[in-house]
């Protein structure tokens, strides 16, 4: 019951700070506290349960990674809400494949929490597809990436490698990351806030490149499941098989990151 808690309850409470924010406009300095301070509650609860980035060998360290998980992905998939269908989409794929990992490794309370948000997406996707007739707004983006992102940290993938088990979640969420980078690296060039709204995202660059809406979202969510799906490759090969094909992945999310940054768009 704890841990589904930890779930949901943090969640909520940025699902009503961004229905706040839908309604009033927060300033960024506001939502960024209030995302961290929750992020910073869950990952102390969480530690003290085991369940937190393992990267490093300082308890510190992944401590702080894992806030910086939780407050950039939450924040990263708010982003990338930014075309009818696109970020529910993707959200089916993370969820979908979650659900898929955590059931085969037994880990059946992140299986379920997982496969719940799948069928909801699914669901909303009816309304949320091209000409969208409802939206998920800052609320249900930030509780989507946040529900994603504590049930990534609390998931154990079943490798041996460290690294491929750190890349995992990353594949999994590789589209809200590769576009965050996308318009952050984009906005640092052209000298502008990185909080700042923009045309700059991976939808904008793909139909500036001739795609409609409803391509545009196609072309990503078959990203997102090419992405998504190195992280059954990965679990199911050797070690340094699966090290050599996390590493291959990583390098291919940063050449997206080049080319998407290679397409002339209109700010």
């Amino acid at each position: 019951l704890l841990r589904i808690a930890l779930l949901l309850l943090p969640a909520v409470l940025l699902a009503l700070v961004g229905l706040y924010d839908d309604i009033k406009n927060l300033s960024a300095s506001s939502r960024f506290f209030t995302q961290s301070l929750i992020a910073v509650s869950a990952t102390l609860y969480l530690s003290k349960l085991g369940y937190s980035v393992s990267i490093l060998s300082n308890e510190i360290g992944n401590l702080l990674l894992s806030i910086f998980w939780l407050v950039g992905i939450t924040n990263a998939f708010n982003f990338f809400d930014n075309l009818d269908g696109g970020a529910t989409g993707i959200t089916i794929m993370a969820a979908l494949t979650l659900f898929l990992l955590g059931f085969l490794g037994d880990q059946y309370l992140i299986s379920s929490i997982s496969l719940a948000l799948a069928g909801a997406s699914l669901g909303f996707l009816w309304w949320n597809r091209n000409p969208a007739r409802i939206y998920l707004g800052d609320s249900g983006a930030l509780f989507i990436g946040f529900i994603l992102a504590i049930s990534l940290l609390q998931f154990e993938p079943n490798v041996e490698s460290r690294v491929a088990s750190a890349l995992i979640p990353v594949f999994i969420l590789a589209l809200p990351i590769i576009d965050t980078s996308v318009a952050v690296v984009s906005r640092f060039l052209r000298g502008v806030s990185i909080f700042q709204g923009g045309r700059d995202h991976l939808s904008h660059r793909l139909i500036s490149l001739g795609f409609s809406r409803k391509k545009s979202a196609y072309s990503l969510w078959s990203l997102s499941a090419l992405l998504s799906s190195l992280s059954f490759l990965i679990s199911s090969v050797s070690k340094d098989a699966g090290l050599g094909i996390s590493l291959l992945g990583l390098l291919f999310m940063g050449f997206l990151v080049i080319w998407f940054l290679r397409i002339e768009i209109d700010t």
